[in-house]
């Protein structure tokens, strides 16, 4: 069987900024065995426990539209700054990445640190959970600007490859 043989399906939350070209997650399917793309390690997984995503996030796309996504893994993250400074009652000036993939079998929160590594954070779920007054200043960002801003403070290049 070719890939063409399943049926798939964006996870798209619209509310959320997210879109058919800018999904947070890729399902497939050939009748009831549902698989999904884990944004771990980027591989096909059986359902199993997972569970789909709501019927009002499932978007059917074309295999044409998968393929297009999988070569892009780029198209599942999204990203934020966050820059601190001392007149803002911070301890130092830093720029900080974070970037954030929604995988079905886990949440993926990472910010770029000081070792120059992705390293687990919560600081994106803080703000989205807690509001705003717990990281006032966290701001959505594109690939390539979090891709320059890191160059620019941390001169690492191809750190949000994935």
């Amino acid at each position: 069987m070719s890939s063409d043989d399943y049926e798939y399906m964006a996870r798209v939350f619209e509310a959320g900024g997210e879109s058919v070209e800018h999904p947070s997650g890729l399902w497939r399917h050939r009748g009831d065995d549902f698989e999904y793309l884990s944004m771990v390690d980027w591989t096909w997984h059986p359902r199993g426990d997972v569970r789909l995503p709501h019927a009002d996030l499932r978007v059917p796309i074309s295999a044409e539209q998968a393929r297009i996504l999988l070569a892009d893994r780029q198209r599942f993250a999204k990203y934020f700054v966050l820059h601190r400074s001392p007149a803002k009652g911070d301890l130092h000036e830093d720029t900080l990445v974070y970037r954030q993939l929604r995988s079905p079998e886990r949440l993926v929160e990472e910010g770029f640190g000081r070792a120059n590594a992705w390293v687990p954070t919560r600081d994106i779920r803080d703000f989205e959970v807690g509001g705003p007054h717990d990281v006032p200043d966290l701001e959505s960002i594109d690939s390539a600007t979090a891709e320059r801003l890191i160059q620019e403070t941390r001169g690492i290049s191809g750190a949000t490859d994935l």
